[in-house]
């Protein structure tokens, strides 16, 4: 090996890696971008099935948790606010 390559090679060996973990951090085991912080990934909601997608966003949101899903079944939004909460009447005398 040429003088001098070798700690350059390590330079993007270790830039490369670097790379991939922040690319497995902003994407979860199913494929799809991250749209919750890094820290709250157990929150991401689930990817769906692209034929599912127009039923799914017709129907609009479940809960604040829920989400937009685009044309390739991952989330593309959080609903959030008051999305899917539904109004309770007062209570009864």
């Amino acid at each position: 090996m040429m003088p001098g390559l070798q700690p350059a090679l390590t330079t993007l060996v270790s830039l490369a890696l670097l790379s991939a973990a922040a690319s497995a951090q902003s994407r979860p085991g199913n494929g799809c971008p991250l749209i919750v912080p890094a820290s709250q990934a157990e929150l991401q909601p689930l990817r769906i099935r692209p034929s599912q997608v127009a039923g799914k966003n017709g129907r609009g949101c479940l809960s604040p948790a829920d989400a937009i899903y685009g044309p390739d079944g991952c989330p593309q939004r959080l609903c959030g606010g008051n999305a899917g909460v539904i109004q309770l009447p007062p209570p009864l005398p």
